[in-house]
């Protein structure tokens, strides 16, 4: 189901993504390859960044690295990965920023359909909660550190719904026609995507008890506030310049 989630996520998102390269005029081939090595190169950057993590647990266990089909992606990695990809695909058409722009509007769709596959190997959950909607974890699952509780905040779904409407805010701006200024120009897709991702992945991994972390600070966390602050420099520098 992990694999089935992720499969959707992907298959809808690049159906979406071809659909809007035909609304800008964009070579649909060259879409269709760059999907090819933005998922390649992402997929191998999702699951370094994971081997990096749990280095201790994989250099006794190196037959495993190569077990994608058993979880452990790090989006950060995906993401940065399927972004080299991207511009090793598309970087000589002279419509670089066009083509990922695409691919940042539809990122978060296959995110927000794919997260659904922590679900299915209750996984990506946070704190023990009391609330409705929290996730029940069966025993052996649990943290032992909380196996006396049974359900927990289910963060796959927080970031599921973020990711959703994160796209839908996207799409209706990057397809509404009247929108004009830096809006509508080359890049910003982009940067609103990789700034309101930062966003909400900071807060979300201070709800995670097992988060990797560097001197007490989740790494996630570290590297979205950072890219959160270049995406928010480079929005307001266009600002400038365009006023």
């Amino acid at each position: 189901m992990y694999g089935i989630c992720l499969f959707l996520g992907i298959f809808s998102a690049t159906l979406v993504g071809e659909r809007l390269c035909k609304k800008r005029n964009l070579d649909t081939q060259i879409y269709w390859r760059a999907v090819f090595y933005a998922l390649l190169l992402g997929l191998l950057g999702a699951r370094l960044y994971h081997v990096i993590h749990r280095f201790d647990y994989f250099i006794q266990h190196p037959q495993e690295i190569i077990a994608i089909w058993q979880g452990g992606l790090g989006i950060w990695g995906g993401v940065f990965g399927g972004l080299f990809g991207l511009i090793v695909s598309t970087r000589k058409t002279g419509k670089l920023t066009a083509y990922v722009d695409i691919f940042a509007v539809v990122a978060p769709l296959a995110q927000a359909i794919g997260r659904w596959g922590n679900y299915f190997n209750k996984e990506l959950f946070g704190y023990p909660t009391n609330l409705p909607w929290g996730i029940y974890i069966p025993l052996e699952l649990r943290p032992s550190e909380f196996k006396y509780y049974d359900h927990f905040h289910p963060l796959f779904l927080y970031e599921s719904l973020f990711d959703f409407v994160l796209f839908v805010l996207l799409y209706k701006l990057f397809t509404k026609k009247k929108m004009s200024g830096i809006w509508q120009s080359s890049g910003t897709a982009t940067l609103l995507y990789l700034g309101g991702y930062s966003f909400m992945r900071f807060f979300l991994e201070l709800f995670r008890f097992n988060a990797w972390s560097i001197f007490g600070l989740p790494v996630a966390s570290i590297i979205s506030a950072l890219v959160l602050l270049i995406c928010a420099l480079a929005i307001y520098r266009r600002r400038t310049a365009a006023n």
